[in-house]
């Protein structure tokens, strides 16, 4: 069913009516009469004839089983936003799972220069039209192996933004190795929001981030991030997880008891995940939604990414349609000035948009990517997660379905696995709200019903 996506969890029926992006709570006698209704069975019994009423007035306001209009928003600035900065192409870890080839991209490690840095954030504000804020994201390799060239960087887009009425959003991804006192207050005073790469338990975390003599990060990162969070509160802890951590709940558990609020846990890029994987994966997911409500209702809240999707509203219907604007609104530049449509591009030639140094860009190959939506994968036009994942990660789609509009298949079942959990988990802080505020839904559910279905 592309349009209805029904998720049974402890008990719960969640309708999620696709198009609308609408969540109901339906008791069994309102899922099975529901289901009857779509698959146009008879519905004689009195109880399913008034079940069928409410489902009715549902369908006629539209919040269940609408219709997906299949075009797409005409007006929207699909000027430059934010770019990617990859400042250095060299690290000082030797992480086995790296998509970036231990930071070098396959290519010679490299330390961009102040000369393309400032050319760089010129570009930026040159094809940034009608933004008045754009976003700089310092990447790597390891960055802070070339700190001063973000220091010097930093205070050029600064002052540039000033003279051009604009501002701009910095961020950066780190392993934390050289976090130390003097970057924490750089970071801070300029409001860099921070990515702290962590994988949880020590002896998860030292097996696949470790120095080139082999020997574990843990302890050195986590002294430094302790540090760094008395500093500020604009980070997040960001692990990833492989086969070695299918139980990746546990980690999560360890990242929480030493302090961290802002968490994010991801799959590995094109590592040993298989399909065989998939039903643990689940689990785990499951099993971190209830700890998640559990901190929850002990006054322990986690920010937990990707359980924090918006059943309220969410990105614009435009995002929702053609995701992430790589290729466009978001591009990476390497430390010789090469523009790439993402990072996670880089080491593929064909995808080379053109260089900043010698002003030259490929129009033909960013529309390529402006063009690219979920109504033009065919997968996606069956699939009930479309407006939430927005058809994938082009570069895995590319690097593992063949071609950017082919979302990979174990990637899509990844995806709609964790949106499964988050849809649970809102719909569940929702109806805490709601029976806090003695709220009654238009289908009639009591507060005492509520109260039953937390339990």
């Amino acid at each position: 069913m592309k349009d209805i996506k029904i998720i049974e969890k402890n008990g719960m029926n969640i309708i999620l009516d696709v198009n609308s992006g609408s969540i109901h709570i339906f008791d069994e006698l309102g899922k099975n009469t529901l289901l009857k209704y779509i698959n146009n069975e008879d519905i004689k019994d009195n109880d399913e004839l008034n079940v069928l009423k409410e489902i009715n007035i549902l369908i006629n306001e539209g919040s269940l089983l609408s219709k997906d209009s299949g075009e797409l928003p005409k007006v929207v600035n699909k000027s430059l936003k934010s770019i990617c900065l990859n400042v250095a192409h060299i690290c000082n870890l030797a992480c086995p799972y790296c998509f970036a080839s231990g930071g070098s991209y396959k290519g010679n490690e490299a330390l961009m220069s102040l000369e393309v840095g400032k050319k760089a954030i010129d570009f930026l504000f040159e094809n940034s039209k009608g933004r008045k804020i754009v976003e700089v994201d310092f990447f790597g390799g390891e960055p802070l192996l070339n700190f001063q060239l973000i220091k010097d960087v930093v205070a050029y887009g600064e002052e540039k933004a000033k003279e051009l009425n604009k501002s701009i959003k910095w961020s950066m991804t780190t392993n934390g190795v050289l976090l130390d006192e003097k970057v924490c207050k750089f970071l801070k005073d300029h409001n860099v929001g921070t990515v702290l790469s962590i994988d949880g338990r020590k002896e998860i975390h030292d097996k696949y981030r470790y120095f080139k003599d082999k020997s574990g990060s843990y302890d050195k990162i986590v002294k430094n991030y302790q540090r760094f969070k008395e500093y500020s509160d604009d980070y997040v802890a960001r692990g990833t997880y492989t086969k070695g951590n299918l139980d990746f709940y546990n980690d999560i558990e360890v990242l929480k008891s030493l302090g961290f609020e802002h968490l994010s846990m991801e799959p590995v890029i094109g590592g040993d995940l298989t399909y065989d994987d998939l039903e643990t994966i689940r689990e785990s997911y499951d099993i971190l939604a209830d700890k998640y409500l559990k901190w929850l209702s002990e006054d322990k809240p986690l920010d937990f990414f990707h359980f924090n999707i918006n059943l309220k509203g969410g990105p614009c219907i435009y995002k929702r349609i053609t995701a992430c604007g790589a290729g466009f609104e978001y591009l990476a530049i390497t430390p010789i000035g090469d523009i790439f449509p993402c990072h996670q591009l880089i080491e593929n030639k064909d995808y080379l948009l053109g260089n900043i140094m010698i002003e030259t860009y490929k129009d033909e190959l960013s529309k390529v990517f402006q063009d690219i939506n979920i109504y033009t994968k065919e997968k996606c036009s069956n699939c009930w997660a479309r407006f939430y994942c927005s058809g994938g990660c082009h570069s895995n789609n590319l690097k593992y379905g063949g071609d950017l509009s082919n979302p990979d298949d174990l990637s899509c079942e990844l995806q709609k696995i964790r949106l499964e959990s988050a849809i649970y988990v809102q719909a569940q802080k929702l109806l805490r709200e709601y029976s806090k505020n003695n709220f009654k839904t238009s289908d009639e559910i009591t507060k005492e019903k509520i109260i039953d279905m937390l339990k």
